[in-house]
């Protein structure tokens, strides 16, 4: 039964990537032009992954005029034994697809984003990912805390822009045992941007 839950919602999230996917095809992914009657900030709820939990979705063409900066804080020094004892004196930033190598600090300038999709559960826990659209990339931000709020980190995915979303399945399935979940993250929340940017999709009623 658990294999078969798995497959339905592989294939779901591929049906979806597909949906974003072919909105893609038909225009750049540039910010979409703004006018006078169109709001900066797009927000909706949606169903996540934990049943009774919302994804809340976020997309502020502010944030993307800004250089992006993953979170990191430790309330202590990375050179004291407490954090040295759980390994993060190197760094807490983790850069998965490169064997998790710890840096200080990740940015990406503001003149490379086309835009940032900030997605979270709606619970009180600090878990939430940011997509960044780039001309290059697509670049996932998993940020949450750790030891009581002693530790933010975040974990800081660089996908290329796969020709379909099996590819996006392998990339993550194959990191690290446990990232493949990210994979209903990144999926609801290119489809909210793709929705969000296209015209054609602004009489969808969202879930």
């Amino acid at each position: 039964m658990r294999k078969m839950k798995e497959s339905v919602a592989a294939v779901t999230l591929v049906l979806l990537f597909l949906i974003v996917l072919s909105c893609s095809q038909s225009k750049s992914l540039g910010v979409p032009e703004m006018t006078d009657e169109q709001p900066s900030k797009f927000i909706v709820r949606t169903p996540s992954d934990v049943e009774g939990i919302d994804f809340v979705i976020t997309l502020d063409h502010e944030v993307a005029n800004q250089d992006y900066v993953a979170e990191a804080f430790s309330s202590v020094p990375l050179t004291d034994t407490y954090a040295a004892e759980r390994r993060v004196d190197s760094g807490l930033v983790f850069l998965v697809f490169e064997n998790i190598r710890q840096v200080e600090e990740y940015i990406i300038p503001h003149e490379d984003i086309s835009a940032v999709v900030q997605i979270r559960y709606d619970m009180d826990v600090y878990d939430k990912t940011d997509v960044v659209l780039t001309q290059e990339n697509v670049i996932m931000v998993h940020t949450t805390t750790s030891n009581a709020g002693i530790f933010t980190r975040s974990d800081v995915y660089i996908l290329p822009y796969p020709e379909t979303g099996f590819e996006y399945m392998s990339f993550l399935s194959g990191s690290e045992t446990g990232h493949e979940q990210q994979l209903d993250i990144l999926y609801a929340a290119l489809l909210f941007y793709y929705r969000t940017a296209d015209p054609s999709y602004q009489q969808v009623e969202y879930l």
